[in-house]
């Protein structure tokens, strides 16, 4: 559950349906732990992913410079130590003599150059290539514009890393705990460029390393060393491709799956219980509406549709475990603002409607809103129709993707409205409003403001509460003079960990820490067929 970004939305809303038959997995690991994911991972290709199923199985074959511990302190990982010059600007990394790829080679500074100069490279199209804008002359590389030697990544030794910024940035060390910015091996990448992610080539310098992937099944991941006998610890991870939530909660409850994830509609079954762990989440749900298509060109169609939604009501439907939310910022970090969206205003909704032409929504154009298959999806997709309907006046079309499906869509022909989130990738506001920056990869609204950008980049440099305010200057102009996006829902992980499950923790960015897992009893292991 990792980033679902990036994502691009939250586990509890990309859902889907499911085959009920299953088959044993093979597998005489008593030390084994068990786990549902609602998809196949898109891509083990660290430097493309964005979605949280990958990045749940790349987060525990890979690791980075840095990491985040359960308190959400960014710590060494590779590197051990590192510093930065008095201007913000200039970073220097001491990546660990220790740190090796499973098939015992030196982790490198090149390795990291190396992945870094992949995500920004034009040939790449990684959406994400956006992520390292802040590099001296990254953008410019990414744009075709400059060469890579003028991309201020510098391998100054095998061990030493010096990163050059085009401006201060001091929390620049959280956003390399992004599975992103992991090492590559170019060299395997050329041996087998369409298949270095298979088992068969898979070398990774994380805990664990790629042992099978059935795709839409399973994937099994084995501790890079063996764990003595004497220990407790996790020898290994199965990861079953169930898509349909209540199948897996029902597969938890026989004991096939060590760890779960409880559907929001389940939530007071199990509100007592001492298995429940409830994290917020830095996240966040809302609708994007595409400017470049009819009739969501017309800013008073945008707000008219950002005036009808009545979160309350939204939240109640969910239980409570999508507690609402009316700011892209979510609470817990600095610049959240619960008035920076519109609220519920049906009077003055239905007047934006008519000022764009469609007064009582006569003559509004075939309308679809899309969003990835899955019961919680269509929950919220069937709420949204109706709310529309009601509060305008207007009838909108509901079209359900596969996951896969639905992320290339987003890409080769933008929907005029559909669903979409964000898990933050480190605990401050940039990691949503770069989202939405005119070079982000991710932004496919349409909507470009050099004001927006400008915003952002001086919170970046600002101290608190200055920051703040920036940044919910920033969201204020996305959300009311632009009105691009409809923020709805905030998120909650609901996890049931069973008592012979000991030392998990998940973090409020998703993050799960397996590693240190230790595993007490056996059950039984089973996927789908």
């Amino acid at each position: 559950m990792k980033r679902l970004p990036l994502l691009l939305i939250s586990t509890f809303l990309l859902l889907a349906s499911c085959s009920p038959h299953f088959h044993t997995v093979s597998t005489q690991d008593s030390k084994g732990l068990v786990l549902a994911i609602p998809d196949d991972p898109a891509t083990l290709d660290w430097n493309k992913a964005t979605d949280g199923n990958s990045f749940e199985i790349i987060t525990n074959l890979m690791q980075g410079l840095t990491r985040f511990d359960r308190h959400q302190n960014v710590v060494g990982a590779d590197a051990d130590i590192w510093s930065v010059d008095p201007s913000g600007r200039h970073f220097l990394f001491h990546i660990r003599s220790s740190a090796r790829w499973s098939d015992g080679r030196p982790v490198t500074a090149d390795n990291y150059r190396d992945s870094f100069l992949r995500l920004l490279d034009p040939r790449t199209a990684s959406p994400y290539a956006y992520y390292l804008f802040d590099i001296e002359n990254a953008q410019c590389y990414d744009e075709g514009r400059c060469p890579a030697s003028s991309v201020g990544v510098h391998a100054l030794s095998s061990h030493r890393l010096r990163i050059d910024l085009s401006h201060s940035m001091r929390i620049f060390p959280s956003l390399l705990t992004n599975a992103i910015t992991d090492p590559v091996r170019l060299d395997l990448i050329r041996e087998h460029p369409d298949h270095w992610t298979d088992p068969r080539y898979f070398v990774g310098n994380g805990l664990f390393t790629l042992s099978a992937w059935h795709h839409d099944a399973y994937l099994i991941l084995r501790r890079t060393r063996p764990v003595p006998p004497s220990s407790h610890l996790v020898s290994s991870l199965t990861f079953l491709v169930i898509p349909e939530p209540v199948t897996q909660l029902t597969l938890f409850e026989q004991h096939h799956l060590d760890i779960e994830g409880i559907p929001s509609f389940y939530i007071k079954k199990f509100l007592k219980s001492p298995e429940l762990h409830r994290i917020p989440q830095l996240s966040t749900i809302y609708y994007s509406m595409n400017i470049r298509r009819h009739p969501f060109d017309n800013i008073h169609v945008r707000r008219a549709f950002a005036m009808s939604v009545d979160r309350r009501r939204l939240e109640r439907i969910f239980l409570s475990a999508l507690p609402s939310l009316s700011s892209f910022i979510p609470r817990g970090l600095s610049g959240y603002d619960p008035g920076a969206a519109y609220g519920l205003d049906v009077a003055r909704a239905r007047r934006e409607l008519a000022l764009g032409g469609f007064p009582g929504g006569k003559g509004f154009p075939r309308v679809t809103l899309v969003f990835p298959e899955g019961t919680q999806s269509r929950i919220l997709a069937t709420f949204m129709q109706q709310t529309f309907k009601d509060v305008l006046g207007v009838t909108i079309e509901l079209r359900s993707m596969e996951w896969k499906a639905f992320l290339a869509g987003l890409d080769a022909h933008t929907p005029a409205i559909y669903q979409s989130g964000w898990i933050a990738d480190y605990p401050d506001a940039l990691t949503f409003l770069s989202l939405m920056e005119s070079g982000s990869g991710n932004n496919r609204t349409g909507w470009a403001d050099p004001a927006f950008d400008k915003l952002v980049e001086q919170a970046q440099e600002a101290e608190e509460p200055l920051k703040g305010k920036l940044y919910d200057e920033a969201q204020r102009l996305m959300l009311r003079k632009a009105v691009v996006v409809i923020p709805l829902s905030q998120g909650i992980s609901n996890i049931l960990v069973p008592p012979t499950v000991v030392g998990y923790w998940h973090n409020a960015m998703g993050m799960d820490s397996l590693g240190s897992v230790e595993k007490i009893s056996k059950r039984a292991v089973k996927s789908p067929a």
